[in-house]
């Protein structure tokens, strides 16, 4: 049997890159400030990659990765969950547009616990009807408090809306109908699609040297083979927009939400950086300018901006919870008078130097410690360069108002809008 090797590719930002040749990447950081080992392995598969019918599929199949797998399982008395929190592990999965992560954070004398359990669901979880029924209440019960959520179901409504064919338009948690029609085989194809070593990342910062972490992850992952067959590749491309789309909600939630929605390249794109900057200007906190055009007048209790990096061009939504007695049109109104005011004029220095500070702080809390520094870089492995996270920061501090104000007149425009409104129902 051929021996497994770990090659080693870059480092920058004190993390090191390295690649087995069974297509298996690495992440390791050295971090002494606790005795702790986070790790976390992102699968390249998520909502995007689900086909037409088969939605839900990787959220079900999130559940049911919990389960048992080949060595360990209820049988022998050592089930995921149990086996890693009876050595003081917090563990959890997510599920998202671009990607699946499972993460564990715990001592570091049990990284080859992690890492055993890891390696096992990767290729040995059993899949059986048994489990999966097992984990339908608890997607059910997930699915119907998205439905009584009224951000969520507007979001939905949005992203719908927004998209013509790309699967971003439909919801992670996936559609009622194909939740029910899903079936142990064939989340198990799925998972023969996707679940191998060469469509992962492998994530481990944390008080353990590099020479154990060799020694454990070739111990672990070394004897899995990649994919027999080429990973299966997402190549719908979303047509541009050529006119605003609007979407109206009437529903008996006790609470009114508008939003606005515009297209915006992927998150590894040069334009991002300058859209967070301009996201922060327009909705970060109290001194951003929805905030006081419109909570400051009683137009609205809140404003939020939401500006995810993605793998493929999503959009930068603008949200705001429309104050009692006030009618929803006329908060949107109020917003998209804002928006277009920012496409006339370049912001102010001032401006720019608030946001920036606001923004440096929230990537400082990402870093907060090992557990929060891995998830962020996990999502920027989703996007498409585990760096991103770092060179994000680099460049939100280069930027001048003329970057701003471009990115404004180019992604800003009433074309590039979807508008969603969730009414009160009067009865």
């Amino acid at each position: 049997m051929k021996k497994e090797k770990l090659a080693k590719i870059r480092t920058a930002f004190g993390v090191t890159e390295y690649r087995l040749s069974n297509g298996l990447r690495l992440l390791y950081k050295s971090d002494r400030e606790a005795p702790v080992v986070a790790v976390c392995v992102t699968y390249h598969v998520g909502s995007r990659n689900e086909a037409a019918g088969h939605t839900g599929s990787t959220h079900l199949l999130e559940h049911l990765l919990f389960k048992d797998t080949k060595n360990f399982n209820a049988a022998k008395g050592n089930a995921i969950t149990n086996y890693l929190e009876w050595f003081g592990a917090y563990m959890n999965a997510t599920t998202w547009l671009d990607r699946t992560n499972y993460f564990e954070l715990l001592p570091r004398e049990r990284l080859s616990e992690a890492l055993a359990v890891e390696a096992d669901r990767m290729r040995n979880s059993l899949f059986s009807e048994t489990d999966l029924q097992s984990e339908m209440p608890v997607v059910r019960n997930e699915f119907e408090r998205s439905r009584n959520n009224p951000f969520e179901l507007l979001d939905e409504e949005v992203m719908s809306a927004a998209f013509a064919v790309h699967p971003y338009q439909i919801p992670t948690i996936g559609t009622k109908e194909d939740i029910e029609r899903a079936t142990a085989e064939k989340l198990h194809e799925f998972y023969n699609r996707f679940y191998w070593p060469n469509n992962a990342t492998l994530s481990i910062f944390g008080d353990v040297p590099f020479a154990k972490v060799k020694q454990l992850v070739l111990k672990h992952f070394g004897k899995i083979s990649t994919s027999p067959e080429p990973i299966p590749t997402m190549n719908t491309v979303e047509p541009p927009q050529e006119g605003p789309h609007r979407v109206t909600l009437t529903k008996s939630l006790g609470v009114a939400i508008v939003m606005l929605a515009y297209k915006i390249p992927e998150g590894i794109n040069e334009e991002y950086p300058a859209l967070l900057l301009l996201g922060a200007i327009l909705g970060g906190g109290f001194a951003s300018r929805l905030s006081r055009a419109l909570v400051d007048r009683g137009l609205a209790a809140d404003v939020n901006v939401s500006i995810p990096a993605l793998h493929d061009p999503g959009v930068l939504t603008l949200t705001a919870h429309v104050a009692h007695g006030i009618k929803p049109k006329g908060v949107i109104a109020a917003m998209q008078r804002e928006v277009a005011t920012f496409t006339k004029k370049a912001p102010a220095s001032d401006e720019m130097a608030r946001a920036r500070e606001r923004l440096l702080s929230q990537f400082a809390a990402e870093r907060d410690g090992v557990f929060s520094e891995i998830r962020m870089v996990s999502e920027s492995i989703a996007a498409g360069d585990w760096q991103l996270g770092y060179t994000v920061e680099q460049a939100i501090l280069k930027l001048k108002p003329a970057d701003v104000f471009r990115v404004a007149k180019k992604y800003l425009r009433s074309l590039n809008e979807t508008s969603g409104i969730l009414e009160e129902k009067n009865d």
